[in-house]
């Protein structure tokens, strides 16, 4: 049943939180006499673009450093230029990263934006195909006509083949005694014309058809937007006002992707992920075109908006950072890393702690693989030249260090492997 809400621990509960916050806006405007839907997902979208508005500026000041620092990163490039081999590339990203990091750069703020608003886009596209299961006074306008038809005999019989006739998307009867939270889910989907047709399904039952006359208007207006669109269908790809919403998705999206800044970071390998990354978000627009064409309208427009909003914020970000005193906003940028490094360094006893796409990256580069086989190979001569007594003949003794080789240890165990191990660095590094 569409009408429960949706299940799951974390779709579920951000749901839940979503219809809650979108309950009180609602509540809100309705107290004031403004009855909409499409109001109150207007304002729920901008008060979320709100929310994640200081990674937006972290990605945008980062970016703008960046660009600012640019023939720092310059001379870097020019120390490595023409040479290709692996230690110098390693050393190249190395030095790139520790400039990065002096200025507290960080190019994954935009993918974690990203990111972040996938899961709310989930849990808003439950809320909104089941608007009524999270807005109270929503639900309050269709329950006098459940109530009714739940009282028909043979009701059940009648919504199957009314749903099955009209073609309702999204919308399936479950097996059982019908109940009022599925009679809503097919009342949810209709428009003014559907309840037209529902009551002369029921004319022989006047108290449905004096519910649906009572009720219909006030559902109508709650559900529409400019043109007449009903919020809770999908535009469809026959034509109709309701294309205005994925038409205004793919133009906002793609204009979103334009004035996105692009900055380079210096770094070859670096500026190839982030160009690929560039061209994979070049999709989302169409993407979104195809989504919310086949999505409730009132999704479609909370993408909308969001996309707008998101081209608004970057153009004043531009505007602001284009009049600032670059020089003092990267010093103090430096300031705040160096602070920041020295408590984390507090925290991990002394040791740098490295981000997780740094790490990533180490390891596809065998970066952090070099630096582990050092590790290892100091380790591996300290334990053996290590004697384990319990494991060594009773009859053994060493004098000095060339007499250690003669030494029998008992085979399998930990000493036999460890000088083993040490033989075979020993010899590689004569070699």
């Amino acid at each position: 049943m569409l009408l429960t809400q949706s299940s799951g621990f974390l779709l579920g509960n951000l749901s839940k939180l979503l219809g809650w916050v979108m309950n009180g806006i609602y509540n809100l405007f309705s107290n004031m006499g403004v009855v909409s839907i499409a109001l109150s997902i207007i304002v729920f979208t901008v008060l979320i673009r709100l929310m994640m508005f200081p990674l937006s500026i972290r990605s945008t000041r980062g970016s703008k450093i960046q660009a600012y620092l640019q023939p720092e990163f310059a001379k870097i490039n020019k120390k490595y230029k023409g040479k290709k081999d692996q230690a110098s590339l390693l050393a190249k990203s190395k030095e790139t990263k520790e400039l990065q990091r002096k200025y507290g750069i960080k190019t994954s703020t935009g993918c974690i934006t990203a990111l972040i608003q996938l899961p709310i886009f989930l849990s808003l596209y439950n809320v909104i195909q089941n608007i009524p299961a999270y807005v109270d006074k929503i639900r309050a306008l269709y329950d006098p006509i459940a109530n009714a038809i739940i009282k028909v005999d043979g009701a059940k019989d009648t919504l199957v083949k009314f749903v099955s006739d009209n073609q309702i998307p999204r919308v399936s009867i479950p097996d059982g005694d019908l109940t009022v939270n599925s009679i809503i889910d097919v009342l949810a989907k209709c428009g003014g014309d559907m309840f037209d047709k529902l009551s002369g399904i029921f004319e022989k039952s006047p108290d449905v058809v004096s519910s649906i006359a009572a009720n219909k208007a006030d559902i109508v207006d709650s559900n529409s937007f400019i043109f007449g669109i009903n919020l809770s269908d999908a535009p469809g790809w026959a034509w109709s006002w309701a294309l205005i919403i994925p038409i205004s998705c793919f133009v906002f999206q793609f204009l979103s992707m334009k004035v996105a800044p692009t900055v380079s970071s210096g770094d070859p390998q670096q500026d190839a992920q982030m160009k690929s990354m560039k061209k994979f978000m070049m999709i989302m627009p169409i993407m979104s075109f195809f989504v919310t064409i086949s999505v409730p309208a009132g999704l479609g427009l909370y993408w909308a908006v969001s996309a707008l909003v998101s081209v608004l914020i970057t153009l004043c970000q531009t505007v602001y950072y284009n009049h600032t005193d670059m020089e003092a906003l990267t010093e103090k940028a430096r300031i705040k890393a160096e602070r920041k490094a020295e408590k984390q360094k507090a925290r991990n006893g002394g040791k740098e702690k490295k981000g997780f796409l740094e790490r990533m990256q180490e390891a596809a580069t065998g970066q952090n693989k070099t630096e582990q086989r050092e590790q290892d190979a100091e380790g591996m001569k300290k334990y053996g030249s290590a004697r384990l007594k319990s494991y060594t003949s009773a009859t053994a003794h060493v004098k000095d260090r060339e007499e250690e080789k003669n030494v029998q240890y008992k085979p399998g165990s930990i000493a036999s492997k460890a000088n083993a191990l040490r033989d075979y660095y020993s010899k590689n590094e004569k070699e």
